[in-house]
């Protein structure tokens, strides 16, 4: 298997992509999917792929939408191919891609989701906020940040 490579997602990647977010926290938790069609439209969505096969998705808005940042939606890793540094790869793609136009890229991330918060917090974020009951009761949705390098190409 050759290397892996980041590029525009398309309507025929969505159920490969639904199939990473049905055994994914924390779509598993929450019993819900995303709208990938949504975001192929407004060109937010991202695949790591090489040949046929998806690696995982990212999807994110690097325009300032929020304190001067863009926003990660979500990101998501097939479980096969975990650990073989595809969700770093595509995180360093939208820390790049939103750094051209943002100082801050934000993030959310659920309380449940350990795993989640742990590679963010390697990846250079800090959690500085909290916002309770937001999707589930009793559990809070954590906002994480990181300043960028801007860079203009």
């Amino acid at each position: 298997m050759g290397p892996f490579k980041i590029v525009m997602m398309k309507r025929r990647d969505i159920p490969a992509c639904n199939s990473i977010t049905a055994v994914s926290e924390p779509w598993k938790t929450l019993d819900e999917g995303i709208d990938f069609a949504r975001y192929i439209k407004i060109k937010q969505a991202h695949v790591c792929i090489n040949g046929e096969n998806i690696g995982g998705f990212v999807i994110f808005t690097p325009e300032p939408v929020f304190a001067r940042g863009g926003y990660l939606r979500a990101i998501g890793v097939a479980p096969s191919m975990r650990g073989n540094g595809i969700g770093r790869k595509l995180m360093s793609f939208a820390e790049k891609t939103t750094a051209r136009l943002s100082p801050n890229l934000y993030l959310c991330v659920s309380s449940f989701n350990r795993q989640a918060q742990a590679f963010y917090k390697s990846l250079g974020y800090t959690r500085i906020g909290k916002i309770p009951d937001l999707i589930l009761p009793g559990k809070s949705e954590y906002i994480y940040r990181k300043q960028l390098q801007i860079t203009r190409d």
